[in-house]
């Protein structure tokens, strides 16, 4: 990767995380809206809690509604897509023009459904054409440090998503194992203490999920 400045590589770094991001929890909040609409309550105060955002919410609705769609909350899903996007723009002279087409219609899917009575439907939109960006990610970049830094973000994101809200235990040592064999085929500054914590996790020790979490949030250094 000695081509991709600094600058780059924190871009694709925090593409892959935000990408990862908007797919997760979209995913997760479409499951949230079909039970609200059962009229099955959701404990939106303890998701808030794990996932250490404020919790600024007046009742369930508002939260689901303001969570995905709200672009002045900050850690909304309509923020971390708008990201998502800013971070494929400046790296548009690495993807090609028909990669970032595919986080572009994510986003405008996202608004379609905001604009939306029934948005799930635009919301399986924002799933299809995330998975089809990584897919076209992987058919046009040839670089494999390139490929494995925004793979790298990927992981650093789903795995940060699960063990804050202990979800996916079994996915954990699997996705753990995947982490570090990006990192090992990136050319990225690792912080080697969280290296070692997540090395011997992988490897069959135990650590608290708090120290996992840290190791997972401080490994690379961008």
């Amino acid at each position: 990767m000695d081509r991709i400045t600094l600058t780059q590589k924190n871009r694709l770094f925090w593409l892959g995380r935000y990408a990862e991001r908007v797919y997760q929890t979209t995913a997760y909040m479409m499951k949230i809206y079909d039970r609200l609409i059962d009229n099955i309550d959701f404990d939106y105060e303890s998701y808030c809690k794990n996932l250490g955002i404020p919790c600024n919410y007046t009742d369930a609705k508002d939260f689901c509604l303001k969570y995905l769609f709200d672009g002045s909350d900050p850690f909304s899903i309509r923020s971390a897509a708008d990201a998502m996007l800013g971070n494929g723009m400046e790296l548009r002279s690495t993807l090609t023009s028909t990669t970032l087409a595919y986080l572009q219609m994510a986003s405008t899917a996202l608004d379609e459904a905001a604009a939306s009575d029934s948005p799930c439907v635009a919301l399986q939109w924002v799933l299809d054409d995330i998975m089809a960006f990584r897919g076209s990610f992987d058919d046009s970049i040839h670089d494999e440090g390139t490929r494995n830094t925004i793979k790298a973000g990927r992981q650093v994101e789903r795995l940060s998503l699960f063990l804050r809200a202990d979800v996916n235990t079994e996915l954990i040592p699997q996705e753990l194992k995947m982490l570090l064999f990006r990192v090992d085929r990136a050319d990225l500054d690792v912080d080697r203490a969280s290296y070692g914590v997540i090395k011997g996790e992988e490897a069959g020790e135990k650590h608290d999920r708090h120290l996992l979490l840290g190791s997972v949030e401080g490994l690379i250094r961008v």
